[in-house]
C-alpha cells in the first residue's frame, strides 16, 4: 500500500487546524488503496498554533511536527515539510480549508493512474475581490507572454500532489532563491490538472498583504525567467531612440521657429517636452535599474549560500514521551541544503 504525507505549512493557524482534521478524516478515511500522514510545520507561528499542533500530535499515530526557528515565509515551509517527507507521495495544502479536503480523494485517483504531478487548477476567481482578480490575471498574462510560453498555468497555486521522484528532485535543488510554483513548473513529468472552487477561510484570517502579494510575484518572476534583463537592453535601445529624435526635434524647432509671436508659446511648448521628456527618462531609468537590482538580489542569495530555511526541531510519531519545548537529545537543529 503506498502511504502519502499531507504537508501543511502553517503559520497562526490555531483556529484553522482542529477544522481541517475534522474535515480531512472523513475523507482519508474512505481512500483504501493509501495510507496517510501528515506533516505540520509550524513556520514562526505568534499564537497558539504550536500547542495545537502538540495536542493533536498526542490524540492521534499519523502526526509529524516541524517548527521552524523563525518565520521564513510559506515558500520555505514547504520546502521544510519536503525535506523531512518519506512517502511515497505529497500533496502540499493550506489549512484553512480553502484547498477543499475532498479533492485528496481525485488526486490520489490520479496518482493511481501514474501522474508524478497533479496540479489542482481554480475555476474561477469568484471569492476573491475586483483588485486581486485583475492583478493576479494581469500576472499570469505578463509572466508567460514574456517568457514567450506558459511557464505558469493560471489560477494555480500551491495546492499540489507529488510523486517520490519529484520530492527527492525539489531536495536535491542547489539554488537557494527557489520558489515551489517555479519548481512545479520546470520539473514537468507527467502532469494533469483538475478543477475546483476554492473555498472561504475556515477561521483565521489572511496572512498575505498587497505588498507580500507583490513581493511573491516579483520573486516569481525573477526566479523564472531571463527575459526582463533582455526586455531592458532591447527596449533601452528603441527609447534611446525616441529620445534622440525628440531632443533633435526640440533643438530644431527652438533654433528655426524665433520671430514674432511665436516666441513665447515656442518657448512654452519647449520647456514642457523638455520636462516630460526628463522625467518619463527618469522614470524609465530608475524601473530598469530595479529590474537589475531584483536579478542581483538573486545572485547574492545564491552566492552567499544562506540556507532557505532553518529547522528548530522535528517531532516524530517515536518521540511521544518527550514534547518538552526545551532543547533535548532527542531535537535535531538543521538548516537547508
Amino acid at each position: 500500500m503506498k502511504s502519502i504525507s499531507i504537508i501543511l505549512p502553517c503559520y497562526n493557524e490555531e483556529e484553522a487546524l482542529p477544522l481541517y482534521f475534522q474535515s480531512v478524516d472523513p475523507v482519508i478515511k474512505d481512500i483504501k488503496d493509501y495510507t496517510f500522514n501528515f506533516i505540520l510545520v509550524n513556520d514562526g507561528s505568534k499564537d497558539k498554533t504550536l500547542d495545537v499542533m502538540n495536542d493533536l500530535y498526542q490524540k492521534r499515530n499519523d502526526i509529524e511536527i516541524v517548527t521552524l526557528a523563525r518565520n521564513f515565509g510559506q515558500n520555505p515551509a514547504i520546502y521544510a515539510g519536503l525535506s523531512v517527507c518519506d512517502s511515497d507521495y505529497a500533496i502540499i495544502m493550506d489549512a484553512d480549508l480553502q484547498d477543499p479536503v475532498d479533492l485528496i480523494k481525485t488526486i490520489t485517483e490520479k496518482f493511481s493512474e501514474g501522474y508524478e504531478v497533479v496540479s489542482p487548477h481554480r475555476a474561477n476567481r469568484k471569492s476573491d475581490t475586483w483588485f486581486k482578480r485583475t492583478t493576479a490575471g494581469m500576472f499570469y498574462k505578463f509572466v508567460n507572454a514574456i517568457e514567450g510560453k506558459k511557464v505558469i498555468p493560471e489560477n494555480v497555486n500551491a495546492f499540489r500532489g507529488i510523486s517520490r521522484r519529484v520530492v527527492e528532485l525539489f531536495n536535491k535543488l542547489p539554488n537557494k532563491d527557489r520558489l515551489f510554483l517555479n519548481d512545479v513548473a520546470f520539473v514537468g513529468f507527467k502532469t494533469c490538472y483538475v478543477d475546483f472552487v476554492r473555498q472561504k477561510r475556515a477561521a483565521g484570517s489572511s496572512k498575505y498583504n498587497v505588498n507580500k502579494l507583490f513581493n511573491h510575484a516579483f520573486n516569481i518572476i525573477s526566479s523564472g525567467t531571463s527575459q526582463p534583463l533582455f526586455a531592458v537592453l532591447k527596449y533601452g535601445a528603441i527609447f534611446s531612440g525616441i529620445f534622440f529624435l525628440v531632443f533633435l526635434g526640440l533643438l530644431i524647432s527652438y533654433c528655426v521657429i524665433n520671430t514674432g509671436s511665436l516666441i513665447s508659446y515656442n518657448h512654452t511648448l519647449t520647456i514642457f517636452f523638455i520636462l516630460s521628456s526628463v522625467f518619463l527618462a527618469l522614470s524609465i531609468i530608475i524601473f530598469v535599474i530595479g529590474i537589475i537590482g531584483l536579478y542581483l538580489h538573486n545572485v547574492l542569495i545564491n552566492t552567499r549560500n544562506q540556507p532557505l530555511f532553518i529547522i528548530d526541531r522535528v517531532v516524530k510519531q517515536e518521540e511521544k514521551e518527550d514534547l518538552n519545548p526545551s532543547l533535548s537529545d532527542k531535537e535535531e537543529n538543521r538548516v537547508s541544503d
